[in-house]
């Protein structure tokens, strides 16, 4: 429940950022795009924003270095206890949107061989990022990631090819490369912004009744 609650405002006090952006992001680059395609961006953002508070990114305000690493593939997978095969299982869970989503929404991502080669590259810095947290580095969430977004990409290829793909400006480097822009600032809004919020928000729960039920 703790759990569940953490990244409930991790996620909200990330979102208070994204929406103005969103809103900015309307009246420029989004001018072409219709309510469903901006729609379908909003979403993806919103579902990075989540697996980014999941998975806990480090902020600019709690770096530290802090190495630890697990670079034997598949051995506590399959010697672990039941509690790691089942985040190993949310491991590939979570990055399921991500190879259904991308291809979904831009038509550059329809080829299997470049979304998942994304959620290669997402997962990689996601475990890279976690040298500067207390967390482990583990070659075996790079897998599973990899693994989820082969996966989301497959069971969602007849619907998503269905599907209107958001239009892309070549000439203009920002949208042509739409999904790494939403990306990086995500990243950005939690790295610097979202724990101003986070942190004020943990402040009102710690020292509220809502603490006790939860804990």
């Amino acid at each position: 429940m703790v759990r569940l609650l953490s990244i409930g405002i991790e996620c909200l006090s990330s979102i208070i950022f994204i929406l103005p952006a969103m809103v900015i992001l309307r009246y420029t680059l989004w001018k072409s795009y219709d309510f469903g395609k901006r729609f379908m961006v909003f979403l993806f953002a919103i579902y990075t924003i989540a697996v980014f508070s999941a998975v806990g990114m480090p902020t600019a305000y709690d770096l530290q270095v802090s190495p630890n690493f697990h670079l034997i593939p598949l051995i506590d997978i399959l010697h672990g206890s039941v509690e790691y095969v089942k985040n190993t299982i949310l491991n590939v869970l979570l990055f399921v949107p991500m190879g259904f989503l991308l291809p979904v929404i831009w038509q550059e991502y329809r080829s299997a061989k470049k979304t998942v080669w994304m959620g290669l590259a997402i997962s990689l810095s996601i475990e890279l990022s976690q040298i500067f947290t207390f967390r482990l580095t583990d070659i075996d969430d790079l897998l599973t990631n990899t693994l989820g977004t082969f996966l989301g990409y497959y069971c969602g290829k007849k619907i998503m090819f269905k599907l209107p793909a958001v239009s892309i400006n070549a000439q203009q480097i920002c949208v042509k490369h739409e999904a790494v822009f939403i990306l990086g600032a995500v990243f950005l809004i939690g790295f610097f912004l979202k724990p101003l919020v986070s942190n004020a928000v943990w402040d009102l729960v710690l020292s509220s009744s809502l603490w006790e039920s939860v804990k």
